[in-house]
């Protein structure tokens, strides 16, 4: 249960609807299903800027005291890249946590799309990995800008396009494999794809939000003729999980 809180990293972003906005505060409660029923097990508070030319995300995300299904977690990420043509380019990626009394940070740094530099301290052992290539970080973004793109229904051209994701370790596509009509929700469904960085014994029971998550539902609420976010359920072996968003 300790993936948890990666996956809460995937939920920390805004729809299309808000972008035209200077600064919004959006606030996600996250919710796990223990036979049937909704528990709550954390919360992200975060704040989003965005100009023409740039934008800028902030967050804070803090775990409920269920210690027998998660340990406590305190996390800040930061985000800043170029806002051009309605296209968002990450320039650096920086996230912080802490559990269990141990600190850990990613960072990283683009230029066109592609990673010059990445950091993760406490290091990892690569040899425990399946590669990453230099060609696989070309033409990428990290999990926050994926988000953003994949909670925006213009953005992702009606849920179309699919996602180049490096998370400073771990290189994965996701790819839309269905969109359905279901009750009042059109729901866009996304599938993980590995590529590199994945444990070699195929345990990645405690990696990234993207590898934790095999199956990422969005689901659209349309309202005033456009689709706006609503939820996220995301599916692994061991859990799923409810991120209900609201908009302040």
């Amino acid at each position: 249960m300790r993936t948890i809180f990666y996956i809460l990293l995937l939920f920390i972003f805004i729809p299309s609807s808000i972008l035209k906005a200077e600064v919004q505060n959006i606030n996600y409660y996250l919710h796990i299903n223990i036979l049937g029923v909704p528990v709550k097990i954390g919360e992200i508070i975060s704040y989003f800027e965005i100009t023409e030319e740039e934008y800028k995300l902030k967050y804070d995300l803090k775990s409920e005291n269920l210690i027998q299904l998660i340990s406590p977690t305190k996390g800040i990420g930061k985000i800043n890249g170029n806002h051009i043509n309605s296209k968002l380019i990450p320039e650096n990626y920086n996230y912080t946590y802490e559990r269990k009394g141990k600190i850990k940070s990613t960072n990283i740094e683009f230029l066109d799309s592609d990673v010059i530099n990445s950091e993760v301290i406490p290091p990892f052992e690569k040899s425990k990995l399946t590669p990453v290539t230099d060609a696989m970080l070309r033409n990428v973004i990290d999990p926050s800008t994926g988000i953003i793109l994949m909670g925006d229904y213009h953005l992702n051209e009606n849920c179309s396009i699919d996602y180049r994701i490096f998370d400073g370790k771990r290189r994965y596509n996701l790819i839309y494999t269905s969109i359905e009509e279901k009750d009042s929700y059109k729901v866009c469904t996304l599938k993980r794809q590995k590529l590199g960085g994945f444990k070699k014994d195929g345990n990645d029971g405690s990696s990234n939000p993207f590898a934790s998550a095999d199956q990422i539902d969005a689901y659209f609420l349309k309202k005033d003729e456009k689709y706006i976010i609503d939820k996220f359920i995301t599916k692994s072996d061991t859990a799923e999980l409810i991120i209900n968003v609201t908009i302040q």
